[in-house]
């Protein structure tokens, strides 16, 4: 009975420090998100009021948003949207965004909408999240971008 007791000491030393000498190779990998770029024009392909599909209702093919590099946007068509016309733009984090912040060249206080900048099928989509006035209905425009990338 001594001589297990006397043994064991000797393989749980050597078992503890075997597993203390592993590396945690992953966890010293840096990872850096890049910032997400949404410069493009951006047509609707989708178009839902509180889940439902009002893509069928209304022509789509003209509404456009055009986001560009200078931290500027317009709109095409008079599409229901919580603003018209141009103005500026800004992702609330550059790196982990969760809106898109619209400032509107009117003078009109800032709109902030939900976003989402997920790849579907291999392509890049924008979805904007916002309610048109009523607080109880809810607005998604799922987008894709007309001049390419991903």
């Amino acid at each position: 009975m001594k001589t297990h007791k006397i043994l064991s000491w000797p393989l749980m030393l050597g078992l503890c420090w075997a597993i203390n000498s592993c590396k945690d190779e992953l966890g010293n990998i840096p990872t850096k998100e890049i910032e997400k770029d949404i410069t493009g024009n951006w047509k609707v392909t989708q178009l839902t009021r509180n889940g439902e599909n009002l893509s069928k209702r209304l022509k789509l093919d003209n509404f456009k948003i055009d986001f560009k590099a200078d931290g500027t946007y317009s709109i095409a068509d008079d599409l229901p949207f919580v603003v018209s016309g141009s103005g500026k733009y800004r992702l609330d984090d550059p790196q982990y965004p969760f809106s898109v912040v619209l400032s509107p060249a009117a003078g009109k206080d800032e709109v902030v909408l939900k976003f989402q900048f997920p790849v579907v099928n291999g392509k890049r989509q924008l979805s904007l999240v916002m309610s048109l006035g009523c607080s109880s209905n809810t607005y998604q425009y799922d987008c894709e971008r007309l001049n390419g990338g991903i």
